[in-house]
């Protein structure tokens, strides 16, 4: 891959981002502001005077800050190599390739980069924005046994199928970068890298036989443009939202829908009011 090509990749991210970014608004643009306001469940609230039902969740936006910081890192580095045109030698690569497949592996388990992919599918589709997103739940048999969710049946069930009928271009995106057999390889590091073939490919489990590889080409583009997906999409948001008082400067408060947390099932109506404050803009109840 070449410099200019890793900035054409990028710039492709940004542009169908935007395209979805700007769907949401005009589907709903109470849930548009929901979500450039991480509208989420604070657990730590439950059996509290507190509603977990909260704005501006510090659980969504710190759970996933350090590997931000991380994959920011990575991609500044990457960029450094490819613009000074440095070259890899099969050590180097070899490590590269396993850093590239951990992160992959990162983003594709992010639970706040699927809560937000679910959030603008489920919203696209004209369903209410969902304020809480379990990854976990009870056994059947042991309640008290909490187990956690499938990944791929969330993130087939959750964000591609609904994604298919909520906005094309994201969908085809999503289904050119997703692959359940590789996240899974590489998460239980069951995969080897041959350099005879230029090949990553995937290792028979105890169970069952893969059959499955992929060129390091293709990797290659498989994983900046998932890179690119996963970074742009958080700062896009959060730039969309320290910039809402520019965009919208007529707007003094937003009408959204509130899950009651005193009468379980019971919805309300809220009103919000962007204020501009010392760390940037933020939604505030109006009283």
């Amino acid at each position: 891959m070449t410099y200019d090509t890793l900035k054409y990749f990028e710039s492709e991210i940004k542009e169908i981002l935007d395209d979805v970014l700007d769907a949401v608004k005009s589907k709903s643009f109470p849930d548009y502001c929901l979500l450039l306001a991480h509208a989420g469940y604070q657990y730590e609230n439950e059996g509290t005077f507190l509603s977990p039902y909260v704005i501006h969740s510090r659980l969504e936006i710190n759970q996933d800050y350090t590997r931000q910081k991380f994959l920011v890192f990575y991609l500044n580095q990457y960029a450094t190599l490819l613009r000074e045109k440095i070259f890899m030698d099969d050590e180097y690569k070899e490590y590269d390739l396993n850093i590239q497949m951990m992160i992959y592996a990162q983003i594709w388990e992010s639970h706040l980069f699927l809560k937000t992919l679910k959030r603008i599918a489920d919203i696209l589709n004209g369903k209410p924005y969902e304020w809480k997103i379990p990854f976990e739940q009870a056994t059947r048999k042991d309640p008290s046994k909490i187990v956690s969710v499938p990944k791929a049946k969330f993130i087939q069930e959750q964000i591609l199928t609904p994604m298919n009928t909520g906005h094309q271009k994201m969908s085809n995106l999503l289904n050119s970068l997703y692959d359940s057999q590789f996240r899974n390889d590489f998460a239980h590091a069951s995969y080897y890298i041959d350099f005879s073939t230029g090949q990553i490919i995937s290792q028979n489990s105890e169970r069952y036989r893969t059959n499955q590889s992929i060129s390091f080409l293709d990797w290659e583009d498989k994983f900046i443009y998932t890179v690119m997906l996963s970074y742009h999409l958080s700062k896009a948001i959060h730039e969309r939202m320290g910039n809402f008082l520019r965009d919208y400067p007529d707007i003094k408060e937003v009408e959204v829908k509130w899950p009651s947390y005193k009468e379980p099932g019971k919805i309300h109506n809220l009103t919000l009011y962007p204020l501009q404050l010392e760390r940037g803009v933020e939604f505030c109840f109006r009283k």
